[in-house]
């Protein structure tokens, strides 16, 4: 795999941005002549007080990466939960407009549908299933990995809960809104195109996430039956030595091509 850190201009944010990407390389094939492919995507989405660099610095990503013909980007939105700011920056506009459309400029990437993919830890889990249920005519599949969602963690008032509020909004206008997963995945169970695939996983042991995994997988089985949804559970905490492993299993569920 080549890896690469590129910093770019953001209209929707208004400032310099980075990130991470990941290209699939064939070893010992640089003599070839480029071929002009489209590759899938799968964006990786970090989680609460991480960066664009946390997957390349603390998953196995790139490892399991390199065996399959996908394009990883990895983007930062620092404590912004990947929505347009109650009190922040437009990161939910900047990752569903505009960084698709910069990439695909930039690099041999697909801007179908059926070629995009999703997945997140915690925060960035939160914002994978965010991103694919607002917007299932972009997304074939998410996987949220111990998904953090604020109706549950705004209890705890904290460092963590205060910047969660800066951004998903105060407690009382949350519930209902365009934020809040419930409601998202009700209005996608009577959406009538093509849906995504989704996925969910947590710790059994993960004190952070494992009350919202369960509020949201009780939910979508009670409630969302039009969806395509598969969900699981392993002993774990809330960190990547749960996540790596996961990591693995996703891209399988993706269905990636193997490197030739």
């Amino acid at each position: 795999m080549a890896f690469l850190t590129l910093s770019m201009y953001s209209d929707a944010l208004s400032m310099d941005t980075n990130v991470s990407v990941i290209l699939p390389e064939k070893r010992k094939g640089g003599r070839e002549e480029v071929n002009y492919r489209k590759y899938p995507v799968l964006y990786c989405l970090h989680g609460h007080g991480d960066d664009h660099t946390a997957w390349i610095r603390k998953s196995n990503i790139e490892i399991v990466a390199r065996n399959y013909q996908v394009v990883i980007v990895m983007p930062t939105v620092q404590r912004g939960y990947y929505v347009d700011g109650y009190q922040g920056l437009a990161y939910y506009t900047y990752l569903t407009k505009e960084l698709p459309v910069k990439m695909a400029n930039f690099f041999p990437i697909s801007l179908k549908r059926e070629d995009t993919y999703i997945m997140g830890n915690s925060m960035g889990g939160y914002g994978a299933f965010r991103i694919a249920l607002a917007n299932p005519d972009k997304y074939a599949a998410a996987v949220a990995l111990s998904p953090a969602l604020p109706q549950v963690l705004y209890k705890y008032k904290n460092e963590f809960t205060r910047g969660m509020e800066l951004a998903v909004g105060p407690e009382d206008q949350f519930e209902g809104s365009d934020n809040d997963l419930l409601k998202l995945a009700d209005d996608l169970n009577v959406y009538k195109d093509e849906k995504p695939k989704l996925y969910a996983t947590c710790g059994n042991q993960d004190w952070i996430s494992s009350e919202g995994f369960k509020l949201l997988d009780e939910h979508i089985r009670e409630n969302d039956q039009n969806l395509d949804y598969e969900s699981w559970t392993e002993d774990g905490e809330h960190n990547w030595d749960f996540w790596n492993p996961q990591i693995k299993k996703s891209i399988e569920l993706f269905g990636f091509k193997e490197m030739d």
